[in-house]
């Protein structure tokens, strides 16, 4: 697992954006779906066994975290000792989402102020949704990754990150926003148009940045057909800190293909 993303977040939070790679290509348009008719909903608000709902697999390997099911709640736990990487968990939803028709995978997150006392002020923690390219064999290298992180109860911030291969590179783009300290709970939506073949991610209903393609005129081609499907998930991360008390936590989730 690479542990150099994280470390990008924190040049994003240092210098507003992380600026735009050699190959930048232009952002997609925006998929307004508010006037279509969803084909199907499905929420899920943690009250039922986790494990019928979200799986660890191959293609998305833990690090030394995890999450599960506390008191109605999808809890991040990260308690290794060793804080000098970043302790990721990544859990597949139960159905991938098509490659040819639109959805939104909607999660509500809950990223306390303060977790705990361990960690400098580098230490952060964070909770969202990902979309992922399957792969047959060996871990799924290109992701969509999002999530609300909070750095040590003093900096609090949005983001998504297109990433080529996770397991060695930096992103492509990072989408950023910061976000006021108190703001503890967000619903942030990850997006996909089959129109633009893009990805973007909402915070509460408005877009942070824009839409990022996954066709060839992307910055990434994540190669697919027109019945390929994409993986879906919740992912959460501590960087230079273990959890020990207040974990972030997800709270529900819905799932619409329109």
């Amino acid at each position: 697992m690479k542990t150099t993303i994280l470390t990008v977040c924190l040049l994003a939070i240092s210098f507003t954006s992380c600026g735009q790679p050699s190959n930048y290509l232009p952002d997609a348009k925006a998929c307004n779906l508010s006037s279509d008719k969803p084909s199907s909903t499905e929420t899920y608000e943690f009250d039922k066994g986790f494990n019928e709902y979200f799986t660890q697999s191959t293609r998305w390997e833990s690090h030394d975290a995890d999450i599960q099911i506390v008191n109605g709640k999808g809890q991040l736990t990260a308690n290794s000792d060793n804080v000098s990487n970043a302790l990721e968990a990544w859990k597949l939803y139960k159905n991938q989402m098509p490659y040819n028709r639109s959805w939104e995978f909607s999660v509500v997150v809950n990223v306390p102020i303060y977790w705990n006392t361990n960690g400098g002020k580098e230490a952060q923690v964070g909770v969202g949704p990902f979309a992922g390219r399957p792969v047959e064999k060996g871990q799924s290298p290109k992701v969509y990754e999002c999530n609300m992180a909070a750095i040590n109860g003093e900096f609090r911030f949005v983001q998504a990150q297109l990433i080529k291969n996770r397991l060695g590179f930096d992103p492509d783009d990072v989408q950023f926003k910061k976000l006021p300290k108190s703001k503890e709970k967000a619903t942030l939506t990850l997006q996909y148009c089959a129109d633009h073949n893009s990805l973007g991610l909402f915070l509460d209903g408005v877009q942070v940045g824009k839409s990022k393609a996954i066709n060839k005129e992307g910055a990434d081609d994540w190669q697919l057909n027109a019945d390929d499907k994409i993986d879906v998930g919740i992912m959460g991360f501590a960087e230079n800190t273990v959890i020990t008390s207040h974990s972030p936590t997800i709270e529900k989730v819905t799932v619409t293909v329109y």
